[in-house]
Protein backbone atom coordinates (compact mmCIF):
# COMPACT_ATOMS: atom_id res chain seq x y z
CA UNK A 1 0.00 0.00 0.00
CA UNK A 2 1.10 3.54 -0.56
CA UNK A 3 2.58 5.78 2.09
CA UNK A 4 5.16 3.33 3.41
CA UNK A 5 7.85 6.00 3.73
CA UNK A 6 5.57 8.34 5.69
CA UNK A 7 4.46 5.58 8.04
CA UNK A 8 8.05 4.41 8.51
CA UNK A 9 8.92 7.92 9.61
CA UNK A 10 5.92 7.99 11.95
CA UNK A 11 6.76 4.71 13.69
CA UNK A 12 10.48 5.47 13.78
CA UNK A 13 9.93 8.64 15.82
CA UNK A 14 7.41 7.21 18.31
CA UNK A 15 8.49 6.11 21.79
CA UNK A 16 8.67 2.31 22.03
CA UNK A 17 6.27 1.93 24.96
CA UNK A 18 2.75 0.60 24.35
CA UNK A 19 0.14 3.26 23.73
CA UNK A 20 2.40 5.78 22.01
CA UNK A 21 0.21 5.81 18.89
CA UNK A 22 -3.28 7.28 19.15
CA UNK A 23 -5.00 3.98 18.30
CA UNK A 24 -2.60 1.69 20.19
CA UNK A 25 -4.96 1.06 23.10
CA UNK A 26 -4.94 -1.88 25.46
CA UNK A 27 -6.43 -5.04 23.93
CA UNK A 28 -8.87 -4.98 26.85
CA UNK A 29 -10.75 -2.13 25.13
CA UNK A 30 -9.89 -3.14 21.57
CA UNK A 31 -9.34 -6.71 20.32
CA UNK A 32 -10.98 -8.23 23.41
CA UNK A 33 -14.17 -6.28 22.61
CA UNK A 34 -13.95 -7.05 18.90
CA UNK A 35 -13.50 -10.82 19.12
CA UNK A 36 -17.07 -11.57 20.32
CA UNK A 37 -18.37 -9.66 17.30
CA UNK A 38 -16.79 -12.07 14.80
CA UNK A 39 -15.72 -15.17 16.75
CA UNK A 40 -18.87 -17.18 15.98
CA UNK A 41 -18.37 -16.58 12.25
CA UNK A 42 -14.64 -17.36 12.13
CA UNK A 43 -12.84 -20.70 11.95
CA UNK A 44 -10.08 -20.45 14.61
CA UNK A 45 -8.12 -23.18 12.82
CA UNK A 46 -7.49 -20.80 9.91
CA UNK A 47 -4.61 -18.34 10.15
CA UNK A 48 -5.52 -14.80 11.15
CA UNK A 49 -3.93 -11.89 9.29
CA UNK A 50 -3.78 -8.62 11.23
CA UNK A 51 -3.74 -6.16 8.35
CA UNK A 52 -2.06 -2.93 9.43
CA UNK A 53 -0.74 -4.49 12.64
CA UNK A 54 1.27 -1.46 13.80
CA UNK A 55 3.02 -2.20 17.09
CA UNK A 56 1.50 -5.70 17.26
CA UNK A 57 -0.33 -5.02 20.53
CA UNK A 58 -3.64 -6.42 19.25
CA UNK A 59 -1.88 -9.08 17.17
CA UNK A 60 -0.26 -10.60 20.23
CA UNK A 61 -3.59 -10.76 22.08
CA UNK A 62 -5.37 -12.34 19.10
CA UNK A 63 -2.63 -14.99 18.92
CA UNK A 64 -4.17 -16.55 22.02
CA UNK A 65 -7.34 -17.30 20.06
CA UNK A 66 -6.13 -18.46 16.64
CA UNK A 67 -3.80 -21.25 15.54
CA UNK A 68 -1.50 -18.94 13.62
CA UNK A 69 -1.36 -15.16 13.36
CA UNK A 70 0.51 -13.03 10.82
CA UNK A 71 0.87 -9.29 11.42
CA UNK A 72 1.34 -7.25 8.24
CA UNK A 73 2.19 -3.57 7.93
CA UNK A 74 3.41 -1.25 5.19
CA UNK A 75 5.96 0.29 7.59
CA UNK A 76 9.15 -1.66 8.25
CA UNK A 77 9.63 0.33 11.46
CA UNK A 78 6.26 -0.89 12.77
CA UNK A 79 7.09 -4.50 11.91
CA UNK A 80 10.42 -4.26 13.73
CA UNK A 81 8.72 -2.75 16.78
CA UNK A 82 6.02 -5.43 16.78
CA UNK A 83 8.55 -8.28 16.56
CA UNK A 84 10.59 -6.80 19.40
CA UNK A 85 7.75 -5.86 21.74
CA UNK A 86 4.79 -8.16 21.03
CA UNK A 87 6.18 -11.52 20.01
CA UNK A 88 4.19 -14.75 20.44
CA UNK A 89 5.12 -18.37 19.61
CA UNK A 90 2.50 -18.64 16.85
CA UNK A 91 2.94 -15.12 15.46
CA UNK A 92 5.12 -13.63 12.73
CA UNK A 93 5.38 -10.03 11.55
CA UNK A 94 6.17 -8.92 8.02
CA UNK A 95 6.34 -5.79 5.94
CA UNK A 96 3.90 -6.17 3.05
CA UNK A 97 2.34 -3.96 0.39
CA UNK A 98 -1.06 -5.53 -0.16
CA UNK A 99 -1.63 -3.50 -3.30
CA UNK A 100 1.17 -5.50 -4.92
CA UNK A 101 -0.26 -8.49 -6.80
CA UNK A 102 2.85 -10.66 -6.43
CA UNK A 103 2.88 -10.13 -2.65
CA UNK A 104 -0.78 -11.07 -2.39
CA UNK A 105 -0.31 -14.16 -4.57
CA UNK A 106 2.60 -15.33 -2.42
CA UNK A 107 0.61 -14.89 0.79
CA UNK A 108 -2.33 -16.73 -0.69
CA UNK A 109 -0.12 -19.63 -1.79
CA UNK A 110 1.53 -19.85 1.63
CA UNK A 111 -1.47 -19.41 3.94
CA UNK A 112 -4.52 -20.53 1.98
CA UNK A 113 -7.83 -19.16 3.27
CA UNK A 114 -7.36 -16.77 6.21
CA UNK A 115 -9.36 -14.63 8.59
CA UNK A 116 -8.55 -10.91 8.40
CA UNK A 117 -8.59 -8.38 11.25
CA UNK A 118 -8.30 -4.76 10.12
CA UNK A 119 -8.63 -1.46 11.97
CA UNK A 120 -8.65 1.94 10.30
CA UNK A 121 -6.81 1.12 7.09
CA UNK A 122 -9.24 2.01 4.30
CA UNK A 123 -9.56 5.69 5.21
CA UNK A 124 -5.83 6.13 4.54
CA UNK A 125 -6.22 5.14 0.87
CA UNK A 126 -7.38 6.90 -2.25
CA UNK A 127 -10.68 5.53 -3.67
CA UNK A 128 -9.01 3.44 -6.41
CA UNK A 129 -6.61 1.91 -3.89
CA UNK A 130 -9.51 1.12 -1.54
CA UNK A 131 -11.10 -0.91 -4.32
CA UNK A 132 -7.81 -2.72 -4.93
CA UNK A 133 -7.46 -3.50 -1.23
CA UNK A 134 -10.97 -4.95 -1.12
CA UNK A 135 -9.97 -7.22 -4.00
CA UNK A 136 -6.87 -8.27 -2.02
CA UNK A 137 -8.93 -9.05 1.08
CA UNK A 138 -11.41 -11.14 -0.92
CA UNK A 139 -8.51 -13.11 -2.34
CA UNK A 140 -7.02 -13.75 1.10
CA UNK A 141 -10.34 -14.78 2.65
CA UNK A 142 -11.06 -17.34 -0.04
CA UNK A 143 -14.16 -19.43 0.62
CA UNK A 144 -13.74 -19.99 4.35
CA UNK A 145 -12.24 -16.82 5.83
CA UNK A 146 -14.02 -14.01 7.67
CA UNK A 147 -13.18 -10.30 7.83
CA UNK A 148 -13.54 -8.04 10.84
CA UNK A 149 -13.05 -4.37 9.98
CA UNK A 150 -13.30 -1.25 12.12
CA UNK A 151 -13.31 1.85 9.99
CA UNK A 152 -13.45 5.60 10.32
CA UNK A 153 -16.36 7.34 8.62
CA UNK A 154 -17.11 10.94 7.76
CA UNK A 155 -18.64 11.32 11.22
CA UNK A 156 -15.24 10.48 12.72
CA UNK A 157 -13.64 13.24 10.68
CA UNK A 158 -16.28 15.78 11.63
CA UNK A 159 -15.92 14.89 15.31
CA UNK A 160 -12.12 15.26 15.24
CA UNK A 161 -12.30 18.50 13.27
CA UNK A 162 -14.78 20.00 15.74
CA UNK A 163 -12.64 19.02 18.74
CA UNK A 164 -9.51 20.58 17.28
CA UNK A 165 -11.32 23.68 16.04
CA UNK A 166 -12.72 24.15 19.55
CA UNK A 167 -9.22 24.27 21.01
CA UNK A 168 -9.18 20.86 22.71
CA UNK A 169 -5.69 19.92 23.94
CA UNK A 170 -5.20 16.65 22.06
CA UNK A 171 -1.53 16.50 21.00
CA UNK A 172 -1.63 13.00 19.48
CA UNK A 173 -4.76 13.77 17.49
CA UNK A 174 -3.42 17.16 16.40
CA UNK A 175 -0.14 15.55 15.33
CA UNK A 176 -1.96 13.08 13.10
CA UNK A 177 -4.09 15.88 11.67
CA UNK A 178 -0.98 17.83 10.75
CA UNK A 179 0.91 14.86 9.35
CA UNK A 180 -1.78 12.73 7.66
CA UNK A 181 -4.82 15.04 7.37
CA UNK A 182 -6.53 13.02 10.09
CA UNK A 183 -9.96 14.58 10.61
CA UNK A 184 -9.84 16.28 7.21
CA UNK A 185 -9.29 13.42 4.76
CA UNK A 186 -12.49 12.01 3.28
CA UNK A 187 -13.37 8.70 4.91
CA UNK A 188 -14.51 5.63 2.94
CA UNK A 189 -18.22 6.39 3.17
CA UNK A 190 -21.02 7.92 5.14
CA UNK A 191 -21.91 6.00 8.30
CA UNK A 192 -24.84 4.20 6.69
CA UNK A 193 -22.96 3.32 3.51
CA UNK A 194 -19.94 1.41 4.78
CA UNK A 195 -21.92 -1.79 4.35
CA UNK A 196 -22.74 -0.82 0.76
CA UNK A 197 -19.08 -0.16 0.06
CA UNK A 198 -18.22 -3.76 0.99
CA UNK A 199 -21.26 -5.31 -0.64
CA UNK A 200 -20.43 -3.43 -3.84
CA UNK A 201 -16.86 -4.72 -3.50
CA UNK A 202 -17.86 -8.38 -3.52
CA UNK A 203 -18.56 -9.19 0.14
CA UNK A 204 -21.51 -10.68 2.00
CA UNK A 205 -21.89 -8.68 5.21
CA UNK A 206 -23.04 -10.78 8.17
CA UNK A 207 -22.95 -8.04 10.84
CA UNK A 208 -22.26 -4.34 11.18
CA UNK A 209 -22.90 -1.46 13.54
CA UNK A 210 -21.56 1.51 15.48
CA UNK A 211 -18.52 1.04 17.69
CA UNK A 212 -16.19 3.37 19.57
CA UNK A 213 -12.52 3.65 18.73
CA UNK A 214 -10.83 3.77 22.14
CA UNK A 215 -7.75 5.97 21.83
CA UNK A 216 -4.73 6.57 24.06
CA UNK A 217 -5.46 10.31 24.13
CA UNK A 218 -6.89 11.90 27.29
CA UNK A 219 -9.49 14.66 27.23
CA UNK A 220 -9.27 17.73 29.47
CA UNK A 221 -11.23 15.94 32.20
CA UNK A 222 -8.89 12.95 32.14
CA UNK A 223 -11.14 10.51 30.28
CA UNK A 224 -9.88 8.48 27.31
CA UNK A 225 -10.91 10.02 24.02
CA UNK A 226 -13.37 7.81 22.13
CA UNK A 227 -14.07 8.36 18.44
CA UNK A 228 -17.23 7.28 16.58
CA UNK A 229 -16.54 4.55 14.01
CA UNK A 230 -18.27 1.57 12.39
CA UNK A 231 -17.48 -2.13 12.38
CA UNK A 232 -18.30 -4.79 9.84
CA UNK A 233 -18.04 -8.59 9.64
CA UNK A 234 -18.07 -10.07 6.15
CA UNK A 235 -17.22 -12.99 3.89
CA UNK A 236 -16.09 -13.00 0.29
CA UNK A 237 -19.21 -13.34 -1.82
CA UNK A 238 -19.61 -16.31 -4.10
CA UNK A 239 -21.40 -13.97 -6.49
CA UNK A 240 -19.34 -11.96 -9.00
CA UNK A 241 -18.83 -8.32 -8.06
CA UNK A 242 -20.99 -5.85 -10.03
CA UNK A 243 -19.11 -3.59 -12.45
CA UNK A 244 -17.89 -0.35 -10.86
CA UNK A 245 -19.91 2.73 -11.69
CA UNK A 246 -18.33 6.09 -12.42
CA UNK A 247 -18.82 8.65 -9.65
CA UNK A 248 -17.54 12.04 -8.66
CA UNK A 249 -16.39 11.26 -5.11
CA UNK A 250 -15.20 8.36 -2.91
Amino acid sequence: MTGGTAWDAFWSTLPAEPGAALWDSSPRVTAELHLPLFRDHADPALPLVDLGCGSGRQTQWLAGHFRRVVGLDIAEAAVELAAASHAAPNTTYRRADLLDEDTVAALRAELGDVNVYMRGVLHQLAPDDRARLLTTIRCLLGKAGILFAQELTERTGWYVAELLAGGAHLPKTAGLAARFDFGARVAPSHDGRLRLLFEGGGFDVVADGDIALHTTERTSDGRPLELPTRYLVARASARPSPPEEEHDGP
